[in-house]
């Protein structure tokens, strides 16, 4: 459940959560009688109605239409961790849809980890082969580190402001990408260029847009972050 706003990829869920009313069930009675197939059917249900949201306005719509899903994702939760997560996203979202407040969905905590465990990405895609094969990799640790300032932008300007203030591991991954596989040397090649032209032409615009789909999110993936 993932949502992206501008371009940057918002923590704001992988795709969503909350319930015009409270949904009494505790995360661990719910996980007595959890069911995983239930769990990521609601979770994919959510994922792939908000893929082309880019707002959090929008986003609010599309989880008002989706209550139904978000009391079978509280119902099923799994237990331990992920579990916590889970009711944290939908205790947030319910917040966002009875206050009728789109802002309170950044509230809502990093939940990539609920689509990892139904094996899918943010929208509701199966996630690649290379999911995570790079996250042990320099290039990852240093790619990450960008990625994830980033992230903590809520617009195209702030985006920027963060790669420029990483222009020097933005420069480490260009001279890395020889040293990619072929399953994501073209995605990354193509996120480097884009974070560049920014910072070159200090032109927001050049980073790209969409919820998500960019390159640099599919480089994420590679190094094991599924937002």
């Amino acid at each position: 459940m993932t949502f992206a706003s501008a371009a940057v990829i918002l923590a704001v869920m992988a795709s969503g959560v909350v319930a015009g009313t409270t949904v009494g069930v505790s995360v661990a009675g719910a996980a007595e009688h959890a069911s995983k197939a239930a769990f990521c059917g609601a979770n994919d249900s959510i994922d792939r109605a908000g893929a082309n949201v880019t707002s959090n306005a929008g986003f609010l719509v599309v989880l008002k239409k989706h209550t139904h899903d978000l009391a079978v994702l509280k119902e099923n939760a799994p237990a331990g961790a992920l579990g916590q997560t889970v009711d944290a996203t939908v205790t947030a979202a319910e917040a966002a849809i009875s206050s009728n407040n789109a802002n309170e969905l950044n509230n809502i905590p990093d939940s990539g980890s609920i689509d990892t465990y139904c094996g899918v990405d943010g929208n509701g895609l199966p996630l690649p082969a290379y999911f995570g094969k790079g996250t042990a990799t320099p290039f990852c640790s240093t790619f990450v580190a960008v990625y994830q300032s980033a992230q903590s932008a809520t617009n195209k300007a702030g985006v920027l402001a963060a790669l420029t203030a990483h222009q020097a591991q933005v420069e480490q991954l260009a001279s890395a990408l020889s040293s990619l596989p072929k399953s994501i040397k073209a995605k990354a090649t193509a996120a480097v260029d884009n974070a560049q032209k920014a910072i070159a032409t200090n032109n927001p615009s050049a980073i790209g847009g969409g919820n998500g789909g960019g390159p640099a999110s599919y480089v994420a993936l590679y190094c094991g972050q599924n937002q």
